[in-house]
């Protein structure tokens, strides 16, 4: 069963909603699916705009990683965060169809507002030793189900990234690195239950246009930036994040 094409003005939309996210995403190394996922939605549905998106969430995530190569040798990769992951990843997409969107969501944002609260608290909190091996697999659980089941997981991953207060080329390389395995993940279960159809993979083809050229940019921009900057940056898209959240459970 074929798809209803877009008409001009639809297709430009969803490009621009793909442009934002990438140049965020090149800037930060987190948000892409956040701001592509809920615009292209309103005109494909969740479950399309999930499986459209993974191919350029893909390409990006290998740029990314590509372009911080040099962070491969000495930022840490710990099991504890990607096996739980990838189990949680193949559980989410399992449940992409019928999963409690609004409820999801609404845990999400919980844990992101309580996160953020304690960022307010003490702006230099730090996730390390004991406490960093405990809340590490329980958070990419959570997280790798999210993913799964929504495409959206960057409310789990960036603050606990965030926490462990690295350089911020680490910052983007850790991003491009996990959501790459969880992107190959993801796609691998979407063809496991037949939700990837080669229809949506030429969507997915036709979506590197916008991704290339809005996060070269961003990827540009972060090389002038200065840590401390980059840190606001990073602290006010998951603002956003937690703004677009609410409205979502609000509103779902």
């Amino acid at each position: 069963m074929h798809e209803i094409p877009l008409d001009p003005t639809e297709l430009a939309v969803v490009f621009l909603s793909i442009g934002a996210g990438a140049f965020i995403k090149g800037l930060t190394g987190t948000g892409f699916p956040l701001v592509a996922v809920p615009i292209m939605a309103l005109f494909l549905g969740v479950e399309h705009a999930v499986i459209v998106l993974q191919i350029p969430n893909l390409l990006s995530n290998l740029w990314l990683v590509w372009r911080y190569r040099d962070q491969m040798k000495t930022t840490p990769h710990p099991l504890g965060m990607f096996f739980p992951s990838g189990i949680a990843i193949f559980l989410g997409v399992w449940f992409l169809s019928a999963v409690d969107r609004t409820s999801a969501v609404m845990f999400l944002a919980a844990m992101l507002g309580v996160f953020l609260i304690l960022l307010v608290i003490k702006p230099d909190l730090t996730l390390k030793g004991l406490a960093l091996k405990i809340v590490t697999p329980v958070a990419s659980t959570i997280g790798g189900f999210a993913q799964g089941a929504t495409g959206v997981s960057g409310p789990v991953y960036t603050p606990l990234i965030f926490s462990m207060r690295m350089p911020k080329e680490a910052f983007i390389y850790y991003h491009g690195i996990l959501y790459g395995f969880f992107n190959v993940v993801q796609i691998a279960a979407m063809i496991w239950f037949g939700l990837f159809t080669p229809e949506r993979f030429f969507q997915g083809l036709i979506s590197l246009i916008p991704l290339f050229l809005f996060q070269y940019v961003g990827m540009m921009l972060t090389e002038r930036v200065s840590l401390s900057t980059f840190n606001k940056a990073v602290i006010g898209i998951m603002i956003l994040m937690e703004a677009k959240l609410l409205l979502d459970a609000i509103s779902g």
